[in-house]
């Protein structure tokens, strides 16, 4: 897709072996390995139910995964060894770990009560510990970005279903993620708002940013993605250029 530089070579910001994830009975993830280093666009694809969400979700431990390991920037996620056992971390312990990670669901989950402008302070100043003022000034400078500075002090109510996205991309990335994880953020708009949030997305991975993209939007896997990943019944079945992978998906 792209010219930039990808070091490979690199520790990667995502770095995950052998995650498997059941729902009782259901075997969800049958032991994923993927890497995913800074700068890049990694698209998953596959058919529902193939896990790419539940992989998704464990990467920042919104599920739990049963085996394996995740790690972001070599900071193992969910667990810590404690006496040679392995020990699930405290929300105290995987607040930090969490934002290092930016998320934009499929459902925006803005806090409805709440301004455009206070949705995206609220994790700048809760989390980071910002004072108000310069959360203000971060906040505004990533609406405007995402086209919404007229729209800063307007409650979700007010606001479509493609500015509400921006919203949420904007909220995401304000934090200075080392890694955004995009949910199949398309799929509940109208088509006709598809258009303005997948050039948002495009713009953010134009200037490097790390991001893990999970759509079902082929042509736009295929112009923003450095690298596609297809999922089937839970396990990676192709990882590669987006024009090999697509078509041989085709």
């Amino acid at each position: 897709m792209s010219t930039k530089h990808i070091d490979l070579g690199a520790r990667p910001v995502v770095a995950i072996r052998g995650v498997k994830k059941n729902f009782g009975e259901t075997i969800v993830l049958r032991g994923i390995d993927l890497d995913v280093h800074r700068g890049e666009v990694v698209t998953i694809i596959g058919p529902s139910g193939s896990g790419k969400t539940t992989l998704l979700r464990c990467i920042n431990l919104l599920e739990v995964y049963d085996e394996g390991s995740v790690q972001i920037d070599g900071v193992e996620v969910g667990y810590r060894e404690e006496g040679g056992e392995r020990v699930l971390r405290s929300e105290r312990e995987l607040a930090p770990i969490r934002a290092e990670t930016g998320m934009v669901f499929q459902l925006f989950y803005l806090f409805p009560h709440l301004t455009a402008m206070q949705n995206v302070t609220l994790g700048l100043m809760k989390v980071r510990g910002m004072a108000k003022d310069e959360a203000e000034s971060v906040a505004t400078g990533w609406l405007a970005r995402v086209g919404l500075k007229d729209r800063m002090h307007h409650l979700p109510a007010q606001l479509s279903g493609g500015q509400q996205q921006r919203v949420g991309i904007a909220r995401a990335v304000a934090m200075g993620p080392k890694v955004l994880l995009l949910d199949e953020i398309t799929s509940a708009l109208d088509p006709s708002l598809v258009g303005e949030v997948l050039a948002v997305v495009r713009s953010l991975a134009e200037e490097g940013r790390t991001m893990i993209i999970v759509t079902h939007e082929m042509a736009f896997a295929r112009n923003v993605s450095d690298r596609v990943v297809r999922m089937d019944h839970g396990v990676i079945v192709a990882n590669g250029p987006p024009a090999e992978v697509l078509n041989d998906a085709s």
